[in-house]
């Protein structure tokens, strides 16, 4: 562990957490980040010091300083995620949010109505737009699974001229590694598509995101990289921006409504605006920026070194181990932060090995995924039912994954 990945462990107050007598060992970074002590005290300043009416709404002093921190924030999240320009932009409270947002607002055709989608979607990125497809407004096509990746030869295919918009998540969240982004770019913008980029599981480990890819919109969650809950960014290249119709609207996204001919008319506002209805989180703003001001100066390529080679010693450690099996190749997996295995000896279950793992291994408990991960789409497409996941961040260690994987062997040693 470098001096810098040393340094940002201790920004983790939560890692010294002890749950009835027992230390934690956390292996869930792929569903949250623990989180850093300095996005919570600029959370904390933020609500304490400003906590005011902001919003462009009031024009004091406070409503000014408000303004200032949240368009500071704004161009913060625009330089790490690549954006042209803060403008293209849009605070969200996540993924979900974010995905929920561009799907009710995309500008689909009669003629342009189908959503092709990755096997490995999240459910935050699949079920808004099954959502539509279920009220007849699109139509989805869903590449198959090769290799735990979608088959790009399968997705040049299945594109044609009613493909309106590609979804293709950056890093799977339960099969591991990274997509090749541009390549699936390049394919959709030659079939007269935009490319939508999840990038909730690539961000925290290798910074930036799609939009350096080439993808037209992508998206982040702030919880999963140490930011507070219900923060992210969803990224739209200002000439899709300006096709999407707002979507959630209120207070902050118009610019004028008059009447005429016993009629309302309503104005939206340009750019990101028409689009952060209501007061919008400014304090969670100003946490999200301090967290990637501390990752960087970090650097993520000392976060993307480390979190390689926890996957790599994990690896090497579960090799050989009779009665489980890891899904995936290693080049595929060192370029991800998580590993998903599953059991293949009679006897074992998920359930209840998550269950030994947090109540009888002695003085510590272990903190890990099992299930389907919000991935219905891959434990259809691969016939996996459910997985335990294990993943990493650049707090954990190689003893971190000692311990599991003696618990994994002990409890594989009482089955019968």
């Amino acid at each position: 562990m470098n001096n810098k990945i040393a340094a940002l462990k201790k920004e983790f107050p939560a890692l010294g957490s002890s749950f009835s007598g027992k230390r934690m060992v956390y292996l869930d970074s792929a569903c949250t980040v623990l989180k850093l002590r300095c996005a919570a005290d600029a959370q904390r300043r933020h609500m304490l010091e400003l906590g005011g009416c902001g919003g462009k709404r009031s024009f004091h002093a406070l409503a000014a300083a408000m303004e200032e921190n949240f368009s500071a924030a704004r161009s913060r999240v625009a330089s790490f995620m690549g954006a042209g320009t803060p403008e293209e932009i849009i605070f969200c409270a996540g993924v979900t949010d974010a995905v929920n947002l561009l799907a009710n607002s995309f500008p689909f055709t009669p003629k342009r109505n189908e959503v092709v989608l990755s096997p490995v979607e999240h459910n935050a990125v699949f079920l808004p737009f099954e959502r539509l497809a279920s009220a007849g407004k699109v139509k989805l096509r869903v590449v198959p699974l090769k290799g735990f990746k979608p088959d790009l030869e399968a997705y040049a295919e299945i594109l044609g001229p009613r493909t309106a918009l590609v979804c293709l998540t950056h890093a799977s969240n339960i099969f591991g590694g990274r997509m090749e982004l541009s390549a699936a770019a390049d394919l959709a913008h030659a079939a007269g598509a935009y490319l939508f980029s999840d990038d909730a599981q690539y961000a925290p480990t290798h910074g930036g995101s799609g939009a350096l890819y080439g993808a037209d919109a992508c998206a982040f969650s702030g919880h999963k990289l140490g930011a507070p809950y219900s923060t992210g960014a969803l990224f739209v290249k200002r000439e899709l921006l300006g096709r999407l119709r707002p979507w959630r609207v209120g207070g902050g996204t118009i610019e004028d409504v008059s009447v005429s001919d016993g009629r309302y008319k309503v104005k939206y506002l340009g750019n990101y605006q028409a689009f952060e209805a209501g007061v919008q989180n400014c304090s969670g703003a100003a946490g999200l920026a301090a967290a990637l001001d501390r990752l960087e100066n970090c650097g993520f390529e000392n976060i993307r070194a480390h979190v390689s080679c926890l996957v790599d010693d994990a690896l090497k450690k579960l090799a050989g181990i009779k009665g489980v099996r890891v899904l995936g190749g290693r080049e595929d997996l060192l370029e991800g932060s998580l590993i998903s295995i599953v059991p293949e000896k009679k006897g074992f279950s998920i359930p209840d090995f998550n269950l030994y793992l947090n109540h009888q291994l002695k003085g510590r408990f272990i903190a890990l995924r099992t299930g389907r991960h919000c991935a219905d789409l891959a434990c259809l497409s691969s016939g996996y039912r459910e997985t335990i996941r294990i993943s990493f961040f650049a707090y954990n260690t190689s003893e971190d994954t000692a311990v599991f994987v003696q618990a994994l062997k002990k409890y594989l040693s009482l089955l019968k």
